[in-house]
Parts: C-alpha cells; sequence; structure tokens
C-alpha cells in the first residue's frame, strides 16, 4: 500500500496536488497491527497523528459510571485519528483498538511540525483540514448529546 494513495483519499489532506502529497507522504510511517492491539492508550503521552489506511478501529474511554472502557466511536479507512493529544501536547483522551487487522499510517509531531514550518502552504490547507475535521467531530457529539445518546 502506497503512503501517498492513502494520503490523497483522506479528508486531512484534500485540496493537496500530487507533489505536495508526495512530499507529504515522505515523513509518514506504515504499521500492521492485529485485531485486538491497542494503538493508543488513554491517559499517556504520545505525539503521533494516525490515518487508519486499512482497516476498523474503536475508540474507547474509561468509564466512570461503570468502571470499565466504554466504545464511543469507529473509525474506518482514511479517517484520522490521535488528533487531539498530536495537537495540544496532552495526554491521550481515549484508548484506539484495532477491531480487526489494519494499516495505520502515522506521523511524529516534531518531524510534522518542520515540515508545515518548511511548507507553509501545504501547512495550511492541512490546518485548515483539520479544523473542518475537528468542527464536523464537535458537532456529532453535540447532536449526540441532544438525542441523548450519552
Amino acid at each position: 500500500m502506497e503512503i501517498i494513495e492513502v494520503l490523497r483519499k483522506t479528508e486531512l489532506c484534500h485540496g493537496l496536488n500530487d507533489n505536495e502529497l508526495q512530499q507529504l507522504s515522505a515523513i509518514f510511517h506504515t504499521k500492521r497491527v492485529k485485531r485486538d492491539d491497542t494503538i493508543m492508550r488513554e491517559g499517556e503521552p504520545t505525539n503521533e497523528l494516525y490515518i487508519i489506511a486499512k482497516g476498523r478501529v474503536k475508540v474507547a474511554i474509561q468509564s466512570s459510571a461503570s468502571g470499565g472502557t466504554e466504545k464511543i466511536a469507529t473509525i474506518r479507512d482514511n479517517e484520522i485519528c490521535g488528533e487531539f493529544a498530536f495537537l495540544d501536547g496532552s495526554t491521550r483522551s481515549a484508548s484506539i483498538v484495532a477491531e480487526e487487522e489494519s494499516i495505520v499510517l502515522f506521523v511524529d509531531y516534531l518531524e510534522f511540525h518542520r515540515f508545515m514550518e518548511a511548507n507553509e502552504h501545504i501547512g495550511f490547507i492541512i490546518m485548515k483540514n483539520l479544523a473542518k475535521i475537528l468542527t464536523a467531530k464537535i458537532r456529532k457529539t453535540n447532536f449526540e448529546i441532544r438525542n441523548g445518546a450519552y
């Protein structure tokens, strides 16, 4: 699986041309995970942004009500995860666990930050797309709360 092909399909890279995608692909890495592998654990410090290239993962949080973990979302092909801690440097707000064998792309924060500083136009497009992704997630959560999903 070519990294550039995955980047081309993700909303994070919407609006980038082939040359820009090629440049960006150089800083991403690929990792294969098995079913039930934990990609990131709630509360732990990490500094990577992930894109699910192929497969399905669940987002789970510790539930104070039940004392266990609660699945709050599913992330599929070409969707991102880990963006909250990636952006603000905090610990992970949720765990990400593979629900099936999956392939993920990931990029380190420092490498990503250096790339965006050196390529301001690409950085602007990515940050604009990231803002849209986060806005959509907040709206979805608002809708779910309003309709009693939580």
